[in-house]
């Protein structure tokens, strides 16, 4: 027994020292750096109460002295022209550990699509920055809580006929509401509709199914007067083609 206990520790030895000499430098930087707190963070709701803003936290090592990080927001398709930085340059005051980048719609909200998860990657540049934490990815969605706002009227030039529908509406802010049309068009397709004081717009997104092609989707926009929201919408079919556009009008309870 002592025999087999003096190889196991021998063993054990053995594989501590192999171990120690191939686990590589741990990465201790020796100067004060920024970093993001997560690779990816947690979704944020774009609502009135937060100008439909978001904002991703960055930490630093240090909280000695005031201290900066630049910030670069990559662009995509959904973001281009309608999000950016509200500035490049974050500023931690001294004593303060976390500091945080700040996006900000460039358009007005009534022009966000509400149905859509906005995707943000960020990236910390310059010399203070933490070699493994300077990238970072955002999403964010609009919050709606919707309620019953009784029974519409639809009428269709595409379908070439007129019928009620339920709708669900929220109020996002004084200006800017969201109306949920249950199947509009076809069961199973509720159409997002915003109305942004005079203005209506229709976002991109799937309202009916095509036997030959799919799902046909619609996007457009209009304007209201009283209670009747006035649209010139398009139906189409992703990278085949279009059905043209035509005038829908919705008459609201």
């Amino acid at each position: 027994m002592k025999k087999i206990f003096s190889i196991i520790i021998i063993l054990a030895v053995a594989l501590l020292s192999c171990d120690q000499e191939n686990m590589g430098t741990i990465y201790e930087p020796e100067n004060p750096y920024v970093a993001f707190s997560s690779s990816v963070v947690p979704e944020n709701f774009l609502t009135a109460d937060n100008n439909f803003s978001v904002e991703i936290p960055i930490v630093r090592s240090s909280v000695s002295a005031p201290a900066s990080a630049e910030v670069v927001l990559e662009m995509n398709d959904d973001i281009d022209g309608i999000f950016a930085l509200e500035s490049n340059t974050v500023t931690f005051e001294d004593g303060e550990l976390v500091a945080y980048a700040k996006i900000v719609p460039v358009v007005d909200p009534g022009l966000l699509n509400p149905v859509k998860s906005y995707v943000f990657k960020l990236t910390l540049t310059g010399d203070n920055v933490s070699e493994l934490f300077n990238t970072s990815t955002f999403t964010a969605f609009f919050e709606i809580d919707y309620i019953a706002a009784g029974t519409a009227d639809f009428s269709s030039e595409a379908f070439e006929g007129a019928w009620s529908i339920e709708l669900l509406k929220a109020d996002l802010s004084e200006n800017l509401t969201v109306y949920k049309a249950v199947d509009l068009y076809e069961e199973g397709y509720d159409i997002i509709i915003v109305v942004n004081g005079d203005n209506v717009s229709v976002a991109d997104q799937a309202a009916w199914f095509s036997e030959d092609y799919g799902d046909v989707f619609v996007v457009g926009s209009g304007t209201v007067s009283g209670k009747v929201l006035t649209m010139s919408i398009e139906h189409y079919i992703p990278d085949v083609g279009s059905y043209g556009a035509f005038t829908e009008i919705l008459t609201l309870p």
